[in-house]
C-alpha cells in the first residue's frame, strides 16, 4: 500500500483524537516498517491494518466502522490533493464510473508498483449503479466510506447496500447504489 494512505491515516487519527493519541497508537503497533511512511513509497498492507486495529481498540469501535470512517475522511483529502480527477464531474455517478478507467490507470502510470483495486460497473438506470469491487485487500468498508465521502462532496445522497462480499466467499464485493438525483437532474 502506498505511503499516501498511511499519511492520510495519521491525519485521520490526529485530526479526530490528537497527535498524542496517534503517537500512543503507533508506539503499540508491531509494524514491519521501521521508518516514517513516505507518500510515494510502498509499505505492507498489514502495517495499515495493524494501525487501524489498534486505533479501533483504543476508541472502542469496530475495525469495520473505523475503516469506513477513514474512507469517508479520505475522499475530500484526496480531492484536494488531486482535483483533476473530479474536474468536469457534476454528479457522483459519473465520477465513480471514472475511477477504474481514469484514476486507477493514472495511479498505475505514476506508481509502477501500485496495486489499486479494480472497480467494474453495471448501469441499470439513471438513478442507480452497481459497483463491483475486486481487491486482494478486501477493504469493502473503505469503499463504503469513500461512497459516503463522495455523497458529501457532490452534495447528492447515495444510498448503498453491499449485496456480496469476498469475505463471505464471493468473487467480488458488490454494492447497489441509488442516487437521490439522476445524472443531469440537479437540485
Amino acid at each position: 500500500m502506498k505511503g499516501v494512505i498511511f499519511n492520510l491515516l495519521e491525519d485521520f487519527i490526529t485530526d479526530g483524537w490528537g497527535e498524542q493519541a496517534y503517537e500512543e497508537i503507533f508506539a503499540q503497533c508491531p509494524l514491519q516498517t521501521k521508518e516514517a511512511f513516505v507518500g510515494l513509497n510502498s509499505y505492507p498492507d498489514a502495517d495499515l491494518l495493524t494501525i487501524v486495529a489498534k486505533a479501533a481498540a483504543q476508541f472502542d469501535i469496530s475495525v469495520s466502522d473505523a475503516v469506513r470512517a477513514f474512507g469517508k475522511y479520505c475522499l475530500p483529502k484526496l480531492v484536494a490533493k488531486y482535483p483533476i480527477f473530479v474536474a468536469g464531474h457534476r454528479h457522483p455517478k459519473t465520477f465513480l464510473m471514472s475511477i477504474d478507467n481514469v484514476i486507477h490507470v493514472e495511479v498505475r502510470k505514476l506508481l509502477k508498483d501500485a496495486e489499486p483495486p479494480r472497480m467494474f460497473f453495471v448501469d441499470p438506470a439513471p438513478d442507480q449503479l452497481i459497483l463491483r469491487y475486486v481487491s486482494k485487500r478486501q477493504l469493502c468498508p473503505l469503499v463504503s466510506g469513500l461512497l459516503d465521502g463522495t455523497a458529501e462532496y457532490f452534495r447528492t445522497p447515495i444510498g448503498h447496500t453491499q449485496t456480496q462480499c469476498t469475505q463471505s466467499g464471493a468473487s467480488a464485493c458488490e454494492f447497489h447504489l441509488t442516487f437521490e438525483n439522476e445524472v443531469g437532474a440537479f437540485a
